[in-house]
């Protein structure tokens, strides 16, 4: 038994690494679409970005479903929420203040904990059924209009700036070996490392809860959560790191958003969601209070996110870790 866990945590972390150089890969690529484009960062970010390093949350979410695990899919999707809040800008808030502009804090910031709790209203009759998943799924329609036609309104010279700094953006995610020049070589090895690599994460997650014990919604808010995520957060600390200071909120932004619309809509559309009474009473609840401090914490102190705010996000982030550890070991 402990050769076999051994193993599955190696063939987990195999699976982290591939993910990571997928997504390193795979964003690299989408340098060349965002100047055919004419778009900025927060477009290309949020749009194109944002739907290629969460495929591994999807495809890990919708394998866990199929095979039966929906606490493992469920897990994944709320957990990467809180995750993203607390290790992504919550470490790079630690790092150096994160000021964040009005346009993210009105079209983003508000609509995330909007979704937040539109998420608990729609669990308050234990399921999120698939009409509900459709409706969650096409609000991603509006959303994008939205972003796509702010972008697209800068003025040429603020265009020009931004793009100019998408390479610079994007080279920071990923690991460092292996670098390839942009293209659609690196796009196509990028999602084919992308998709291999979720799937075997996925099918380590499901060996893991068999051979451990420990129960499906547990594995799924920590190590299914943490895993899909790294690319993000090493993204955000690196870029951080560079004084790129607004990458960390506006991918956790774009994440969760995307995480919340689409990746729970697809998981609803394909089973009904059913939502224990721990989902709805600790774990939602959760993600809607992270969801508002992050908020809050972008709105006050001249709409920046202080080392002390990014320092209360990673440490609710790891106190809430660790009741989810006193209480499911």
């Amino acid at each position: 038994m402990a050769l076999e866990l051994l193993i599955n945590v190696f063939i987990s972390l195999v699976g982290i690494i591939l993910i990571t150089k997928g997504s390193d890969w795979a964003t690299d690529s989408m340098i060349p679409i965002a100047r055919r484009l004419g778009t900025s960062y927060l477009a290309v970010g949020l749009i194109l970005v944002s739907i290629m390093v969460s495929l591994p949350e999807i495809i890990i979410s919708v394998y866990a479903t199929v095979r039966g695990h929906f606490g493992i899919s469920f897990g994944v999707i709320i957990g990467s929420v809180i995750c993203n809040i607390g290790l992504m800008t919550g470490i790079s808030g630690m790092i150096r203040p994160l000021p964040v502009s009005k346009t993210l804090i009105l079209r983003d910031g508000i609509f995330a904990v909007c979704l937040a709790l539109l998420i608990y209203v729609l669990a308050r009759d234990s399921v999120i059924d698939r009409v509900e998943g459709i409706f969650l799924f096409l609000m991603f329609i509006p959303y994008l209009i939205v972003v796509w036609n702010q972008e697209k309104r800068l003025e040429p010279g603020q265009k020009d700036i931004e793009l100019k700094n998408i390479e610079l953006r994007l080279n920071v995610a990923g690991l460092q070996f292996g670098k390839m020049k942009a293209g659609m070589l690196t796009f196509f090895l990028g999602t084919v490392l992308l998709l291999f690599g979720s799937y075997i994460f996925s099918d380590s997650l499901i060996s893991l809860a068999k051979i451990s014990g420990l129960s499906d919604i547990f594995i799924g808010l920590t190590i299914g959560a943490i895993g899909p995520s790294i690319p993000n957060i090493a993204a955000a600390i690196q870029g951080t790191l560079k004084d790129i200071e607004d990458v960390a909120v506006s991918e956790t932004l774009g994440s969760n958003i995307f995480t919340l619309l689409v990746s729970l809509g697809i998981l609803s559309m394909i089973r009904p969601l059913e939502i224990t009474p721990r989902m709805f009473g600790f774990d939602i609840p959760i993600m809607v209070v992270m969801s508002g401090m992050l908020l809050a914490f972008m709105i006050f102190n001249k709409k920046t996110v202080t080392r002390f705010e990014g320092f209360v996000l990673f440490g609710s982030y790891a106190f809430v870790l660790a009741l989810n550890v006193a209480h499911y070991l």
